[in-house]
């Protein structure tokens, strides 16, 4: 059984290459624990349904499966309690068995993977009290004496068909049906990938062989999550990267997977928030994503050199490129609107420049949204997911070499850390003289340090990292925002009619007086920088 548990978590493709023969010996071919499951949603249309139904990699010959309709309820303390530690309790019923009771909860390290535990009951009221052990234990700590209300449920029509891909085997589930909440219904069209047994990267190779033939799309937000928003009226909303716990005597070797998986997810679990709302929040956090990722990749490269590595990079780059029209719109929006706007009661003849921006814009956020819905994104996520379960890095060392990575992450950690320091003062003299293309290197170094700070700080002491990463987030931040009048020149300076050219001349002006008061910020941040404590020393 896993060490991970509800408490524990409360607290906190075909591109690839084949595994080799140790690998494949070291490979898990058992069912997985009781208590987790590895599952893929996506959604689809309803061609894309109706494909993917017909579609020769998910038949079986000779297995029968008809449909089956689902009815789940699921429910919550009055105050959301379960929802807010990303937890789900249903009761589930299905033709004339016993409806089943299933709690699951985030596993925190993979988003993908959940923790499970399920329990046969006679009613379609929850009996919590079923749940043993920690799990248990916590879930009852965390309802206390609130009554557990039906807050929403499920009505679906399930076809099952199971797979085998190479070495692993795979439930296919084709739902179909509706969300329900009160009187508010949602359609709901999914297929879910769930590994049974076997390797973990043959499930994510299958999953990718079924994206490159079908329209399928992945999907982080589960079906109780989904419910919640329909009863709620509320929707996705963008999510921050989570500065990682990784402990000491973790070995490099589970360090990388992790990292790896951490701003995977990181990316991934924006895509909803794109989907269903206008907050920049969501651009701007799957390109910090995406950068942290090319990051933590840059800095594994240097010690093993795996291609897969720049490969990884190289598309990690190419996606957040892409997304870099809209966050451009959205960085001058808001310097308009924090700036010179602020001080124009009137308006300030603002209105033909928004006009010209937020065409603009509404053109970008659909480019955007239109890559989230391609392919590309969603092999990107699985590719990665095979490459870290074959840990497909061991490929570029030796023999010899593979026992370096059993070492604790600690010595990595602390030589790339001092040399990503020693690297951002080098670019960070004379500061507030240097021209903006090197005001810009300074600012990627700090990024590269900064980033490399939130990955392993849990392996130092976490107050001291806390301080020197503040210290380094507050100069990147003054640098971002120079870096983001430097980018905005290009748009204002272009014309877009006299009324917004007279417009865009004032807040270029306004940025070049701002300019000298930020340079005193910009000192100030730089001094507190060289003085803050390099926690790993």
């Amino acid at each position: 059984m896993r060490e991970s548990s509800l408490a524990t978590v409360m607290s906190v493709t075909d591109t690839l290459p084949e595994p080799t023969a140790g690998e494949a010996a070291a490979a898990n071919t058992e069912p997985l624990p009781a208590d987790r499951e590895i599952e893929l949603k996506f959604t689809l249309d309803e061609a894309g349904f109706a494909a993917a139904l017909d579609s020769a990699l998910l038949r079986c010959e000779g297995q029968k499966s008809p449909a089956k309709k689902l009815v789940s309820v699921y429910y919550d303390t009055p105050d959301w309690d379960l929802l807010r530690r990303k937890t789900a309790l249903r009761v589930r019923r299905s033709g004339r068995g016993l409806p089943v009771m299933t709690l699951k909860w985030s596993e925190g390290e993979n988003l993908f993977s959940r923790g499970e535990i399920e329990h046969s009951v006679r009613t379609i009221a929850p009996d919590i009290s079923l749940f043993d052990g920690e799990a248990g234990d916590t879930l009852r700590a965390l309802v206390g004496e609130k009554p557990l209300q039906a807050k929403y449920e499920t009505r679906i029509h399930r076809t099952t068909r199971m797979i085998v891909a190479a070495a692993a085997s795979i439930e296919a589930a084709f739902d179909h049906g509706e969300i329900v909440a009160g009187d508010l219904t949602l359609p709901l069209r999914e297929l879910e990938l769930e590994l049974k047994s076997g390797p973990e990267a043959d499930f994510y190779a299958f999953a990718g062989r079924l994206a490159n033939v079908l329209p399928l799309r992945l999907d982080a937000v589960s079906k109780a999550e989904r419910a919640s928003h329909l009863a709620l009226n509320t929707a996705p909303t963008p999510v921050k990267a989570k500065i990682a716990t990784l402990p000491g005597d973790l070995n490099l070797d589970a360090a990388i997977g992790q990292i790896i998986l951490s701003t995977r997810d990181h990316f991934l679990a924006n895509w909803a928030s794109l989907r269903e709302s206008d907050d920049p929040e969501s651009i701007h956090q799957m390109r910090v994503a995406l950068r942290r990722l090319r990051a933590a990749l840059a800095m594994f490269k240097r010690v093993i050199p795996c291609v897969d590595f720049e490969r990884f990079r190289a598309r990690a780059k190419d996606l957040a490129c892409a997304f870099g029209p809209a966050r451009d719109c959205d960085a001058l929006r808001d310097l308009v609107e924090n700036g010179p706007l602020r001080h124009f009661p009137d308006g300030g003849g603002f209105a033909p420049l928004f006009d010209a921006l937020e065409e603009r814009r509404r053109d970008a956020y659909a480019q955007a949204r239109g890559l989230i819905e391609s392919a590309e994104p969603t092999l990107f996520a699985l590719d990665l997911g095979v490459f870290v379960a074959r840990r497909g890095w061991r490929n570029a060392l030796t023999a010899e070499n593979l026992g370096g990575l059993t070492e604790k992450v600690g010595l990595f950690a602390a030589e790339s850390l001092e040399r990503l320091h020693k690297r951002a003062l080098k670019k960070g003299r004379k500061l507030t003289s240097l021209p903006d293309a090197q005001r810009h290197e300074c600012r990627i170094a700090l990024k590269n340090l900064r980033y490399a700070a939130e990955f392993f700080s849990g392996a130092f002491d976490v107050d001291d990292a806390a301080d020197y990463i503040r210290a380094t987030a507050q100069l990147q931040t003054l640098l971002g925002a120079h870096n983001d009048v430097a980018t905005a020149e290009h748009f204002l300076t272009q014309s877009h009619g006299e009324s917004a050219t007279r417009a865009a001349g004032v807040v270029l002006g306004w940025y070049a007086r701002e300019a000298l008061n930020a340079d005193e910020r910009l000192a100030k941040a730089w001094r507190s920088f060289k003085r803050a404590r390099p926690f790993w020393r």
